[in-house]
């Protein structure tokens, strides 16, 4: 019984450390979609000049480094 609860134990820590990464992500991105205005996100990314390929290629790096570091955390 005790190699089930430890086996529980480790599946309910690794369940908990993916799911608040999760959690916090998706609270960041509700964060950015209340608050930025869709006509500054077409200013920054709405064609393509290279100002706004750059801008798009940074904010989607930071999104998926920020993704996969808390996961990894």
């Amino acid at each position: 019984m005790s190699a089930i609860g430890h086996a529980l134990a480790l599946a309910g820590s690794m369940t908990w450390e993916i799911l608040w990464a999760l959690i916090l992500g998706f609270f960041l991105s509700a964060v950015v979609q209340a608050v930025v205005r869709r006509a500054t996100v077409i200013r920054l990314m709405g064609d393509d000049r290279p100002r706004a390929i750059v801008a798009s290629t940074g904010f989607g790096m930071a999104s998926s480094s920020c993704s996969y570091a808390a996961v990894a955390l």
